[in-house]
């Protein structure tokens, strides 16, 4: 079996065994769920009917508060627990360290925030979500008094009903990019074959010649070309299957604890691989037919080398970056409308869950490093004609809605509609909104237009739109605790900026019980610039939390306690793009990882140049070069290939990506997102230097394999 025969059915099989590797791996994960929820259930036994209830924690690793969705605990009643019992699991949804005991956790209710002291932490590390139910946390009954919200009696769930919550960790988390990986591999076992099918016709050109002037058909060679195809596509798969097998049966042996239930492999991976095997090899068939067919009888009767032909892993190089490069681009350029506007002020600071009077605002006045500080007051209002919202709800129907903030001023925002004096003007006459440029486009408004809120009972209130806004406040808004207050969705078309007046009008609320949730300020700039956002924000945490320790109201006589977080405008943002780089950057892994199954083609390529410069070759050896310089030829025939395929990927991939991108927010038209072309240059450079050291790392040994077998010949 030739060389490029066997790097194109490696490539194959490390294609078609990375499918099917990841579907079995999903199947077993599925395979083990009722047996993990029965040992849950064992380790974390929780009596039917007792007491319990669902709080989130503020949770503060290395003092941080927490970017993303807050943790939350389920908390059951039990016999003889100090202080509170919690699993490690509650902490590994988030890839956390769990507390030592003897800290303290602070809870946060409908009703206040209680801390408690860790007295165990339970070895229990398999998160089974918040939707389960089922407790991940243990507190005394006594305990439990003391935790006036609402209890309710736990209903003691089968190991069958509680499995759909264990199928979601890391095998899952493959099946994510099913389609992505399907595609890179359909597409790098193509590339491979033609690679392959066209430097085999290459080499065998006086060979297929020969056989045409004794007689051999024009059909007869596109049959035998159709067939070397799908033997190649046949022992990969098979070659790529049997390995998968054998790399999950020793995955799951060697992580035996997570898999109690064994191996489960994939029969249907399997099957859908010998389906699709002989439709890629024919299509890679059809892409090598012309060079093929173009071979005439006369070539029987010439001497000359076989050409060099390197088009084929141009070509597959050029797909193998390009596909990465177009995952980095359409994430980057989604990504960029999730990261806070500079435009918004510096911090958001949450008072929850119980706030305190708006009289309050006074003791913060003069805080150290604060340049302006002013209350932030947010409200949902459902926005008409009615639209309900699609996905889960917290009991009744969910609608689209804008989520008001009214504040004493209006930062100073860039204007696209309108400008900042006239806005302020109009708000402060009451019943007047700022909105963003996201909603004015998800909703086809512009200035002067009305935002009409449906305040429910069939009436409706517009409000003018005095001016638009180029704002992103996804993130901030959800990090800062401004949405999903009062049962409201965590969904929303976005922020419109009102006075207090406008949003006292709107609140069906008594206005004397409506308590202060939420602030946003500025830093001084030597402030900031002296200890940096992190530090800043925990000075000035600690100092509104101080300024406002007496001013807890009471309720029923018990002092209703809040949490103090200050959210960082630039932390929310760090932690957006962290977030999108993990999740951008586990997808680009697919593309990638072809990138080097691909490589091996280049060895192929190798073999077919250095046949081509055998005479070339044998003259500089006469002359006294060294092995190693034309190793080096060799090497750099890889490389200059590769570079030019990167270009090629490079370009092609930035602009599938921004298509992609189109593509990605029609489906997400109700967003208003806007469409922003960013190319991660760092990224995009990093994945080049490792493309590049992959194609050395496979040409360099191999070239100077196929020099050191010529010379012994």
């Amino acid at each position: 079996m030739k060389a490029r025969d066997v790097c194109a059915a490696a490539g194959i099989a490390i294609a078609c065994g990375a499918v099917v590797f990841t579907r079995s791996l999903v199947e077993t994960n599925d395979a083990q769920a009722v047996r993990v929820a029965e040992s849950m259930m064992a380790q974390m036994p929780v009596a039917d009917g007792v007491p319990s209830l669902t709080l989130q924690l503020d949770y503060r690793p290395g003092g941080r508060v927490m970017q993303g969705p807050p943790l939350s605990a389920t908390i059951a009643v039990k016999e003889g627990v100090k202080g509170v019992a919690v699993a490690k699991s509650v902490f590994a949804a988030r890839k956390l360290a769990a507390p030592a005991a003897g800290d303290t956790l602070v809870f946060l209710g409908r009703r206040g925030s209680w801390p408690l002291e860790v007295s165990e932490v339970l070895p229990w590390d398999r998160p089974a979500g918040r939707r389960s139910g089922y407790p991940d946390a243990f507190v005394s009954p006594e305990t439990a008094a003391l935790i006036s919200e609402e209890w309710r009696p736990f209903r003691k769930p089968r190991a069958e009903d509680l499995a759909a919550a264990f199928k979601s960790d890391a095998g899952r988390n493959f099946d994510k990019s099913r389609a992505l990986l399907l595609w890179a591999a359909a597409l790098t076992s193509v590339c491979l074959l033609v690679n392959t099918l066209v430097l085999s016709v290459e080499a065998r050109r006086r060979d297929i010649a020969l056989a045409r002037v004794l007689g051999l058909q024009r059909k007869s060679v596109v049959a035998r070309l159709f067939a070397h195809s799908a033997v190649l596509g046949a022992a990969g798969c098979a070659i790529g299957s049997a390995v998968a097998y054998a790399a999950l049966r020793a995955y799951v042996a060697f992580s035996a604890d997570l898999f109690p239930a064994g191996p489960a492999f994939s029969a249907r991976a399997v099957s859908a691989a010998f389906v699709c095997a002989p439709l890629l090899s024919s299509l890679a068939a059809l892409f090598a037919l012309r060079p093929a067919l173009a071979v005439k009888p006369l070539e029987a009767a010439s001497a000359r080398l076989p050409r060099r032909r390197t088009l084929g892993m141009f070509a597959t190089f050029a797909f193998g970056f390009g596909s990465f490069v177009a995952v980095e681009v359409w994430g980057s350029s989604l990504m960029s409308s999730f990261v806070p506007s500079k435009e918004w002020p510096d911090a958001i600071v949450s008072i929850l869950p119980s706030g305190v009077s708006a009289f309050d605002i006074d003791k913060l006045r003069n805080l150290e490093g604060v340049e302006w500080i002013s209350e932030l007051q947010p409200l949902q209002v459902d926005i008409h004609p009615l639209e309900e919202l699609k996905g889960p709800s917290r009991g009744g129907k969910q609608h689209r809605n804008a989520l008001l903030l009214a504040s004493s001023r209006l930062p100073a925002f860039r204007f696209t509609e309108g400008d900042a004096e006239s806005a302020q003007k109009e708000l402060a006459s009451g019943f007047s909104c700022v909105i963003t440029s996201m909603m004015a486009r998800a909703r086809r408004l512009k200035k002067g237009d009305s935002l009409v809120l449906d305040l429910g009972r069939g009436e409706t209130c517009p409000l003018k739109i005095a001016g638009v806004v180029d704002l992103n406040w996804h993130m901030v808004t959800s990090r800062g605790l401004l949405r999903g207050l009062g049962r409201m969705p965590v969904n929303t078309d976005g922020p419109a900026f009102v006075s207090f007046d406008t949003l006292a009008a709107l609140d069906m609320r008594p206005q004397h019980s409506v308590p202060m949730t939420h602030l946003w300020l500025d830093y001084r700039r030597d402030f900031l610039e002296t200890h940096g956002p992190f530090e800043a924000g925990r000075i000035v945490e600690r100092r509104i939390s101080e300024a406002l320790g007496g001013a807890f109201r009471k309720d029923g006589g018990e002092v209703l306690g809040n949490t103090v977080r200050l959210h960082s405008r630039d932390e929310v943002a760090d932690g957006t793009l962290a977030h999108g780089n993990d999740i951008v950057g586990s997808m680009a892994k697919v593309p990638f990882i072809f990138i080097a199954v691909a490589s091996l083609g280049f060895i192929a390529m190798l073999v077919a140049s250095a046949d081509a410069r055998r005479r070339e070759f044998a003259v500089m050896r006469a002359v006294g070069a060294a092995r190693t310089s034309l190793a080096a030829i060799l090497a750099s025939d890889a490389l200059k290939t590769a570079l030019w395929g990167m270009a090629a990927g490079l370009a092609g991939g930035t602009a599938v990506g921004w298509l992609s991108t189109f593509s990605t927010t029609k489906v997400m038209s109700n967003w208003g997102l806007a469409h922003t072309l960013s190319v991660p240059w760092r990224a995009i450079g990093a994945g080049a230097a490792a493309s590049v050291a992959i194609v050395l790392a496979i040409a360099v040994p191999a070239a100077l394999a196929i020099v050191s077998a010529r010379e012994k010949r």
